[in-house]
């Protein structure tokens, strides 16, 4: 009889990434050991929908609960012993203050993991923050990174225009780094296609500067291949991620790739990618146009971005996890 692992997930949100990570996993999990199933969270994301969800939840029965990513307070009705936390970032620590910043570090770090044994981060980075901020031992934590989706078919590939290539800048939060980018290309003739909701400083870097643009947002799979394939260089200069899902995606559907030299993004691209500061406007406009500039130099890119992808192998990142559900199963 095959055992059952509940993929406990947050109430469907604009930015679908997580669940395409743990779509993918679950299809390379072997199906004669498990059985695989998933439940949504009730509520959403707010203050109030937080405590409904504590309250209301019902998780069906399960040998193995699998809370995959942004309701972390839900180790708190789940068993123990039984339950598998993957934190992806801790982007909540960096945008609130006072009280409010306590309680959620309370809710959604400092309680789960006391109380859980079995704990996944999708990097490095990722992991030394939940470290630094909660002082517990680094042997609880396991970083497993996050696999590339099957599904991304470069071709037909779409010839590099030099002239006036499409930027396509992926998802708007603060920490996407959108003005810095807009800045960057002032000057630059391209367009720039802007994947999420614009926020009121994106609009102000937008007003003031002359960057042609485009903006969509609440894409399918389908709609976001065809916005990579349609791309000339793929531009995610974030000053902070848990990992930076669309540079491997990129690098898979063979495009060139400026992104943020720090922690994680760096250590995701590899060499398949020009790292830029953040924070530099400068150094941002010149990677975009050494890019644009120079055939050789994005040859290099998009080969070393094929090789690099190898690494984030479904099949390889699923068997990590299927560790972890072999020891929770034998404790």
């Amino acid at each position: 009889m095959n055992h059952k692992i509940l993929f406990v997930d947050r109430k469907p949100f604009e930015s679908v990434s997580i669940e395409r990570v743990f779509d993918q996993i679950s299809k390379d999990i072997p199906a004669d050991q498990f059985d695989i199933e998933s439940q949504k969270m009730p509520y959403g994301n707010s203050p109030l929908d937080i405590l409904l969800n504590l309250l209301f939840f019902r998780p069906k029965l399960a040998d193995i609960y699998h809370i995959t990513g942004q309701i972390h307070y839900m180790a708190l009705r789940l068993p123990a012993d039984k339950t598998v936390l993957t934190i992806h970032d801790l982007v909540f620590l960096h945008r609130r203050t006072g009280v409010r910043r306590y309680v959620l570090k309370k809710l959604f770090l400092d309680l789960p993991v006391k109380r859980l044994k079995f704990i996944t981060a999708i990097s490095q980075a990722t992991k030394d923050e939940i470290v630094k901020y909660t002082h517990c031992d680094p042997g609880k934590i396991r970083v497993i990174e996050n696999p590339l989706v099957n599904g991304l078919a470069p071709e037909p590939i779409k010839p590099f225009d030099q002239k006036r290539p499409i930027i396509l800048q992926i998802g708007t939060s603060a920490n996407k780094n959108v003005p810095n980018l807009i800045r960057a290309l002032d000057g630059v003739n391209c367009r720039l296609r802007i994947i999420g909701r614009v926020s009121a400083n994106i609009k102000e870097a937008l007003a003031t500067s002359d960057v042609q643009f485009e903006n969509v947002f609440d894409l399918g799979t389908k709609d976001m291949i065809e916005e990579y394939r349609n791309a000339d260089i793929i531009a995610f200069c974030s000053t902070y991620e848990g990992f930076g899902l669309p540079i491997i995606e990129a690098q898979a559907m063979k495009k060139p790739v400026i992104t943020s030299y720090r922690s994680p993004m760096k250590d995701v691209a590899g060499a398949g990618a020009f790292l830029a500061d953040p924070n530099d406007v400068i150094a941002i406009r010149n990677g975009l146009i050494k890019i644009i500039n120079e055939p050789k130099y994005r040859e290099e890119l998009v080969l070393n971005g094929t090789r690099n992808i190898l690494r984030f192998s479904s099949k390889s990142l699923a068997a990590e996890y299927l560790e972890i559900y072999e020891s929770v199963l034998g404790n």
